[in-house]
């Protein structure tokens, strides 16, 4: 009976919202509005959206058109990929580097690398400043231009060209491992260089610049002209290799990977002989022979150049051949004073370590009785034939 009465007085099953708002925007039992949608993909998702009706009812439909439209797409996914993105950012701004660091990483792989690794170190005390504490990948190709014209006003621009190939090499490396994408050196274009002009000097330009020169340095400067030895190959140059009983100097490796011996005129033992006499370790055969406080000789020729240079000038003496002059130009006189003598294309090379004939046709002219010779023996090369008719 209780029963019966119980179910007679129940309220009717009521099929109304217990709110106003449209299919799929509800409340949440927080207090505050969500949403539930069929996303593209066939899922369905519950989402809070906040404390206002209209706010959760604009994000209904906006999820709702959405999934009408992408057929496939699904808010999870999306999050996922998302988080990933966010992740590999993350990761890739952990795995950058700055200039300078990369720059610590790269000389020390130069170390073991490269034979010219002490050209390297003294072109990133130039490089350092400019780009040191950049990120590796945010050094744009402006960013070289600018470097490189700024670089111009200081340097000759054949040392410039230098600079940029040292960057260049530094990137190509950078991009093998991963650091950058791009090699920001390679649109930017070098400086023309005329390597068809033969710098040499004639003794009173000699002299001016070895007077204008440090006095420790003027052993130096007299063994280069003397020698042709290269600067990395002088500086590095220790006693063991030179051997004062039979007048020669032994290059263990030259710029061409092989190792040369280059016989010493007077003046080159004369030097080596005072040099001998005031080293501080006598009984080291691998002291080195010439002490210099410069990694480079740019840091104190083209001032000597320059100080020859007014001196000259001052004599009334011709300046141009002293324009742009460096220290390579110490080893272009060599040759080209070997060829004013006389001396034959093959013994220039041999001495002087370059590596082809080809590398010395730029001395040839300096040697014009040569070529009279040559077409002389035209002439004797027709008497003689008709002296036999």
């Amino acid at each position: 009976m209780g029963d019966e009465h119980k179910q007679r007085t129940r309220a009717p099953w009521s099929t109304k919202k217990r709110v106003d708002a449209p299919r799929g925007v509800y409340r949440h039992p927080s207090g505050r509005w969500a949403v539930r949608y069929t996303c593209g993909a066939g899922h369905i998702h519950k989402e809070k959206t906040g404390p206002l009706k209209s706010e959760a009812e604009r994000i209904y439909h906006e999820r709702r058109n959405r999934a009408q439209r992408e057929p496939g797409w699904c808010p999870k996914i999306e999050a996922g990929r998302e988080r990933e993105r966010v992740r590999a950012e993350r990761a890739r701004e952990h795995g950058r580097v700055t200039f300078s660091n990369y720059g610590t990483g790269y000389l020390e792989w130069a170390k073991q690398q490269k034979r010219s690794w002490t050209t390297d170190r003294a072109q990133l005390n130039t490089l350092l400043p400019r780009f040191g504490d950049r990120k590796l990948d945010e050094i744009t190709t402006a960013d070289v231009e600018r470097f490189r014209d700024w670089l111009a006003e200081r340097r000759a621009r054949a040392t410039v060209n230098r600079y940029l190939a040292l960057l260049s090499g530094m990137y190509s490396r950078a991009v093998r491992l991963g650091l950058v994408s791009t090699n920001p050196v390679k649109g930017v274009a070098k400086f023309r260089e005329n390597n068809q002009r033969v710098m040499y000097l004639t003794a009173v330009e000699e002299a001016a610049i070895r007077e204008a020169l440090p006095p420790e340095l003027r052993p130096h400067f007299l063994v280069s002209v003397n020698t042709g030895l290269r600067w990395s190959e002088q500086i590095n140059l220790r006693w063991k290799d030179v051997d004062l009983l039979t007048g020669i100097i032994t290059v263990p490796r030259s710029k061409n990977g092989h190792s040369r011996q280059v016989p010493m005129n007077s003046s080159v033992r004369s030097v080596l002989l005072d040099l001998g006499s005031q080293r501080q370790r006598p009984d080291d055969p691998g002291e080195l022979v010439f002490a210099c406080r410069h990694a480079q000789a740019d840091k104190f020729f083209p001032k000597a150049v320059e100080r020859a240079h007014v001196a000259l000038k001052k004599a009334g003496k011709d300046t141009s051949r002293l324009d742009g002059f460096t220290w390579h130009g110490n080893r272009h006189t060599f040759a080209s004073r070997l060829a004013m003598a006389g001396v034959d294309p093959l013994t220039i090379k041999e001495v002087g370590g370059w590596r082809t004939l080809a590398m010395i046709q730029r001395y040839a002219h300096l040697a014009p009785s040569h070529l009279h010779e040559a077409v002389e023996r035209l002439v004797v090369t027709g008497a003689a034939e008709l002296a036999r008719n």
